[in-house]
Parts: C-alpha cells; sequence; structure tokens
C-alpha cells in the first residue's frame, strides 16, 4: 500500500479501542500493510504479536472514527477508575485522549468530550477530596493537553468549594478543558518559542481566544457552543488591558477561567527566563492583578481556598 498518505500514528495504550478501527503497520520493506479491518477484535494472539510491531497507524479516512472510539472506550470505564482512585492511569490517559482530541477539532472531534467531563464530574462528585490529587499528578512533558486537564481539575476543585449546581460545574469543567482549543491553529513552534516573541508573533498567539470561540461556535452540539464565549474571555481584564476585545464586562466562566487559567500556567509550566513558582508565590503574583482591578477579588479568593479545601461551602 502506498506510503505517500499522512498516516496517522496510534497509541498502543488506546489499541483495545480500535474493534472497529482498520490498524495498519509498517512491513520490514517500508510499506503500509493492513494488521486487522475494521470489525476484528484483538485475539490473545494478536495481542501477544502487537508489542512486536514498533507502530502502528490509522487511515486519514478513519481519524474521526478512531478518536471518537477512544472517547467512548474512556468515558465507559472512567466511573470505575475513579472509584478505586487510579488517577495517574486516569490523567495519563485523559491527557492522551485530549491531545487526539484537539489533533481534528474542526472535523467534530469534540462531539463526545461533555460526555468525558460529566463522568469526571460525577465521579469526583463522590470523591471530591481526589480532585485535589488530581490537579497535582504532573508528568515530564508540559503540553497544551496537559495544561488544559489541569485546568479542568482545579476549576471542578473551585465548583464544589463554591458549591456551584452541578449543571454550572459540568459546563464550567468542559469550558475549562477546552479553553484553549485555539491553539491547534497556531504554530508549534510560537507556542514552545523560549525567546521573546515579535509583536506580529504575539498577535498570533492572541489569535487562539477568537479562533478557539469560531471552532466551539460551528458545532451543532449546545453544550460546546454555550461555552465558546468563555474560551475567548479567558484573557480579558476587568480593567480592559486584555485581549483579544479589551472588554471589561466579562462574564462568570471567563473571570473565574482567567484566575485559573494563569495559576495553573504559572505553577507548572517552567521556561528559561521563569521557573514555575510555588502555589503560594503564584497567588501572590496573581493577587496584584487583583489588587490592580484586573482579577475578580471574591473569584480569586474563594479559588485560593478551594486549593486546600475541598469541602463545600
Amino acid at each position: 500500500m502506498s506510503t505517500n498518505r499522512k498516516w496517522i500514528p496510534a497509541r498502543k495504550t488506546h489499541l483495545h479501542y480500535y474493534d472497529d478501527i482498520p490498524l495498519y503497520y509498517r512491513t520490514p520493506s517500508g510499506n503500509i500493510s493492513l494488521y486487522k479491518p475494521a470489525g476484528m477484535s484483538f485475539t490473545h494472539e494478536s495481542l501477544e504479536r502487537k508489542y512486536a510491531i514498533d507502530e502502528f497507524f490509522i487511515h486519514p479516512e478513519n481519524r474521526l472514527e478512531s478518536i471518537e472510539a477512544a472517547q467512548k472506550g474512556f468515558n465507559s470505564s472512567l466511573r470505575d477508575q475513579i472509584s478505586n482512585a487510579e488517577l495517574s492511569d486516569i490523567k495519563n490517559s485523559l491527557t492522551e485522549l485530549v491531545e487526539e482530541t484537539l489533533s481534528a477539532p474542526r472535523a467534530g472531534g469534540l462531539t463526545r468530550v461533555p460526555m468525558t467531563v460529566n463522568q469526571l464530574v460525577d465521579g469526583f462528585s463522590i470523591k471530591p477530596a481526589v480532585i485535589k490529587n488530581f490537579a497535582k499528578i504532573s508528568f515530564n512533558d508540559y503540553t497544551t493537553a496537559l495544561h488544559s486537564v489541569n485546568v479542568m481539575a482545579l476549576t471542578i476543585g473551585y465548583c464544589y468549594y463554591v458549591s456551584l449546581p452541578e449543571d454550572q460545574t459540568r459546563k464550567l469543567g468542559l469550558a475549562a478543558l477546552l479553553h484553549d482549543v485555539g491553539k491547534t491553529e497556531v504554530p508549534p513552534y510560537l507556542l514552545k518559542a523560549t525567546r521573546r516573541l515579535s509583536d506580529d508573533e504575539f498577535d498570533q498567539i492572541k489569535a487562539h481566544t477568537t479562533r478557539g470561540y469560531e471552532i466551539l461556535k460551528s458545532y451543532k452540539e449546545e453544550e460546546i457552543v454555550e461555552i465558546a464565549g468563555a474560551s475567548m474571555e479567558h484573557h480579558e481584564k476587568l480593567d480592559g488591558s486584555g485581549y483579544p476585545h479589551g472588554k471589561t464586562d466579562i462574564s462568570y466562566f471567563g473571570r473565574v477561567l482567567s484566575i485559573i487559567d494563569c495559576y495553573e500556567a504559572i505553577t507548572n509550566d517552567d521556561r528559561p527566563y521563569r521557573t514555575a513558582l510555588s502555589p503560594m508565590n503564584a497567588l501572590e503574583l496573581i493577587k496584584k492583578d487583583v489588587d490592580a482591578g484586573k482579577l475578580d477579588k471574591k473569584i480569586f479568593r474563594d479559588f485560593a481556598y478551594s486549593l486546600t479545601n475541598f469541602k463545600r461551602k
């Protein structure tokens, strides 16, 4: 089979989700060949064989199907994993899933994400203190996906602390997970740049807010469409100094995400020009913007308390 197509590498940890997805592998001669057709489950023998193959591939035409299959499989086992406190495994799988989902946001890959957030909210509501540890689990490779998962976890913890109604907790958790979806359309080299960006480059970075809004608005699912505004507002400031529009009338979701997004980034993202801050130092830094009238004082206070107290108010 031709190797000119842009074959999509399949994660080995997701292979058991792909019963209905044809999988391919690279032969010793370098050609891509069918490993299993759609509708064929992995047998014991094929499970043993798969570890002898370095890499599996998904046909480009099956990209969206594979994302949906992984989301469906992950969602079905999520509550049991939370009940069993398998937090590191959950976070690793969720981060991988978000990475795959964000690879095709305009192709419909976000459709099942609300269900994932609902499962997390349901699971963590049984053991709300668990979310604290979930947010603290770290990995070596800091990515947009990991940042988004962390922001979601911190946001759900905040929601529990302020006793936000369940439907609002689900919506705000979803907004948190997808707040940076627009970064999928920013050149990766800009997101990883260690040098000072030019004005034009920084404008490209700032455009992720409007791009995210456009992506989310393009969906027919109401729960996705209604969080689009929060995606566009999470870098706005109450004094009008934020972007993309410099607005001062910011929604509740936007005001929450602006604080939690900032906190997560400065406590986890090491850069050559600054190291990640401790939680206390990060809160002190953010408080300067609160005192300057840029961020919501009550939300900041509640968020700070939610980091250590996960009992509902």
